[in-house]
């Protein structure tokens, strides 16, 4: 066994020495070259994966580029349009308000507040025969029990417009006016000034009648409790007014 293995060896030894044949050297040489020829594609493929990399991150770059300086370009051209909506108490039609233009200078909140206390004022203050029904039934739904009782104590006096004017003459109230003031209650507070106008059937000014100027003081919240789908189109929000306080301010 022992001379087998060193006679392969030696065999082996002689062949490592002898010089390898032009053919073997061609195919040695092919082998190097086609070695050469894949590390020299792979470093062609690792240039242009990184061309195409530096040319997407720079559209990418570009792109945001473009969108931020069209963001920026727009911005003045962005406008909020604020519309109030009108719910006739008499049919029940909704009306879209005029848009508020000076929306930058006066919140969502407080042009609501002044939408409901213009209404409940003029509808408390105004008078005409044919729709008294329907401004007492407005202001009882707008109103606290208390501020209510007082209303209607007023509206079934003697002197109130229903038994002096009747269906004769008219209240209209002009140039209302309205600003909130400090409190730290929950409620809110507010001061209106109007005037009212006393008007003939046909709705011209009675001159008998000068034009008076009021102020009145009134206290309000959101409220107010709504039982019937009725009651909810006509106050949505369920306004209330708290208190009210109303005086003439003598000229």
């Amino acid at each position: 066994m022992s001379t087998t293995i060193d006679s392969a060896l030696e065999h082996n030894h002689t062949k490592a020495e002898k010089k390898p044949t032009a053919k073997h050297q061609k195919q040695a040489d092919a082998y190097l070259e086609e070695i050469k020829q894949f590390e020299q594609d792979r470093i062609e493929i690792a240039k242009k994966n990184a061309k195409t990399a530096w040319k997407v991150a720079t559209g990418s770059c570009v792109l945001a580029l473009v969108l931020g300086i069209t963001i920026v370009v727009m911005m003045p051209l962005k406008t909020v349009d604020y519309r109030l909506l009108y719910i006739d108490p008499q049919t029940g039609m909704t009306q879209i308000i005029q848009p508020l233009a000076d929306a930058r200078e006066i919140t969502y909140g407080e042009a609501l507040d002044k939408h409901w206390l213009n209404r409940y004022v003029i509808t408390r203050g105004s008078y005409q025969w044919q729709t008294v029904q329907d401004a007492f039934d407005y202001v009882k739904l707008t109103s606290r029990h208390d501020v209510f009782s007082a209303y209607s104590t007023q509206l079934r006096a003697k002197n109130s417009p229903v038994e002096v004017f009747k269906d004769y003459k008219k209240i209209r109230l002009e140039d209302v006016a309205i600003s909130f003031l400090p409190t730290r209650q929950d409620q809110m507070l507010a001061q209106v000034s109007f005037t009212k106008v006393v008007l003939n059937s046909d709705d011209t000014p009675d001159t008998a009648y000068l034009p008076t100027k009021w102020s009145a003081t009134v206290t309000f919240d959101y409220l107010k409790e709504i039982k019937t789908e009725s009651e909810r189109q006509l106050n949505p929000l369920g306004f209330r007014v708290t208190s009210y306080q109303e005086n003439r301010v003598i000229q």
